[in-house]
């Protein structure tokens, strides 16, 4: 993509349009919807085992529907509201709105198949849909590797590349409906919407709409903020360059946060039926620790080495250093709240497991006035960087709201224990950070200018660079944890270790 098109009009178009649908399918499909759909799935367990069915067949016909009569009122009003909003010329503004209505259908795609997501994941199944995104990148991969090269005009290659998107979101849903439908639990599919069910599932889902509409909005208008910043500043690439720099820290906070947020629900509503409660702290203070364990050091990795790893992801063809550049005034502060955006939705599912959706609302509401104060007060100082700043900030003032209220449902996370499982944390990230600087500011260099003597283009020299950065701070990680016997450390390596050692025993 950045080679393909780097940060011109043409990226910027895209990065809007698909901005549009990636918000609501942020805001249903990987958090709301099925998080809201699973205590009732739950509930009706308990009654018989035709109940489960019934209510998922209740809930996809109405959401069929619902998400229908949205998508045609966005196609319809889309070519009136988006010149207004994006601003530039009419050939920019007119790409748009092309590529917005092409790709407002991943809405419906995404949505559908994360009621079948969360079906798999209430049966404690989540390998088949943890391959959900995996599947919507591939579509896009094989676009980019197969389709794009034999296309020489770019507008045909933005388009083409949306349709493969919706694509992807096709297959995406077939597959997962294809899994609950070998597990034996196919929806049976009725259109009885006065069943109880669907007034529960909104009854749950508008606050949290709302609650995370909050932070979708603050991330759409964050967009275009930085389409304003663009437009009185030509060539800084704003649009495109806070577009990338949040992708790359979506990476950890979507394997690691939302991974997390979606079997540490299933695992909350366990003990809630169950009525040990009294469990529930340590179970949460053991999945934050694991979080922090694994997003530390990745935000630390960006903070100190985001400039290689853009160049190494994205150098090349219409990305430039000014490319980088651009980008890693985005990143390096987006960086430092990649712990927070993982936490943040571990939280928010657990007031979830409770059916109290109107909690996060309150707070979200407060992280977007904070949000957008802080966006406008450093904007005309920072540019785009200042967008990425006021959302690390207002981040990490949701994640302690969130900690704090926890306690109106009686969970009480020990501050004490917790910071007891964390702290031991430090000299292995120490151990890292002296390695990663090591290799940023003191042979960089050399590294570089060796590899070139290779003939290795720049692009090939940063990813060498940063996969022998990694893979030496990693290991420099791991040991030291090793050494300490982080709990952690075993539930990673644990099993590992252990057939290791019984092979050894063996011989």
């Amino acid at each position: 993509m950045a080679v393909t098109f780097g940060t011109g009009w043409v990226a910027s178009a895209f990065s809007i349009a698909y901005r549009f649908p990636n918000m609501y399918r942020n805001l249903l499909a990987e958090g709301t919807l099925s998080q809201s759909f699973m205590p009732i799935y739950s509930e009706a367990e308990k009654q018989d085992s035709i109940q489960p069915a019934i209510v998922a067949g209740t809930v996809l016909t109405f959401l069929t529907f619902m998400l229908s009569v949205f998508v045609g009122i966005f196609m319809m009003f889309a070519p009136f509201f988006i010149p207004y909003l994006v601003g530039g010329s009419l050939e920019y503004s007119n790409l748009v709105i092309k590529l917005s209505l092409i790709l407002f259908v991943l809405i419906m795609t995404a949505s559908l198949s994360s009621i079948f997501i969360a079906i798999s994941n209430s049966k404690q199944k989540f390998f088949v849909p943890s391959l959900s995104p995996i599947i919507l990148n591939l579509a896009y991969l094989i676009v980019f590797w197969f389709v794009l090269p034999h296309v020489d005009e770019m507008l045909d290659k933005v388009t083409i590349l949306s349709y493969g998107i919706i694509l992807g979101g096709v297959v995406q849903l077939i597959v997962q409906s294809y899994y609950v439908k070998k597990l034996g639990l196919a929806p049976q599919l009725n259109f009885n919407w006065k069943h109880p069910a669907i007034k529960k599932i909104f009854n749950l889902m508008i606050p949290a709409v709302i609650g995370g509409g909050f932070y979708q909005i603050s991330l759409l208008i964050d967009v275009f903020l930085a389409n304003y910043i663009q437009n009185q500043n030509p060539g800084l690439g704003a649009v495109v360059s806070l577009d990338y720099s949040q992708r790359l820290i979506q990476f950890p906070t979507g394997i690691i946060g939302v991974a997390l947020a979606t079997t540490t629900l299933p695992t909350l509503l366990a003990s809630i039926k169950k009525d040990e409660t009294h469990l529930i702290p340590a179970e949460l203070i053991s999945v934050v620790s694991f979080a922090l364990y694994i997003t530390l050091p990745a935000a630390m990795g960006f903070f100190i080495l985001g400039i290689p790893i853009i160049d190494s992801l994205y150098y090349g063809g219409k990305w430039d250093s000014s490319s980088t550049a651009s980008t890693y005034a985005a990143l390096k502060f987006y960086a430092l709240a990649i712990p927070m955006y993982s936490l943040n939705k571990i939280f928010t599912s657990s007031y979830y497991a409770f059916k109290d959706t109107k909690t996060p609302l309150r707070i979200n509401m407060i992280s977007f006035a904070i949000n957008l104060s802080m966006n406008l007060m450093l904007m005309g100082i920072l540019k785009h960087a200042a967008l990425a700043l006021s959302s690390a900030l207002s981040a990490m003032i949701t994640f302690s709201l969130l900690f704090y209220h926890l306690r109106k449902h009686g969970i009480q996370i020990s501050k004490t224990s917790l910071w007891e499982r964390t702290n031991r944390f430090f000299f292995p990230l120490l151990a890292m950070a002296i390695v990663l600087l090591f290799f940023r500011y003191m042979i960089s260099t050399e590294v570089f200018s060796w590899l070139e003597n290779f003939g290795f283009s720049f692009a090939n020299q940063s990813r060498i660079f940063i996969t022998l950065a990694i893979v030496c701070s990693s290991i420099v990680y791991f040991i030291a944890s090793g050494i300490l016997k982080l709990p952690e450390f075993q539930l990673v390596f644990g099993k590992i270790l252990g057939k290791l050692k019984r092979n050894k025993s063996v011989n």
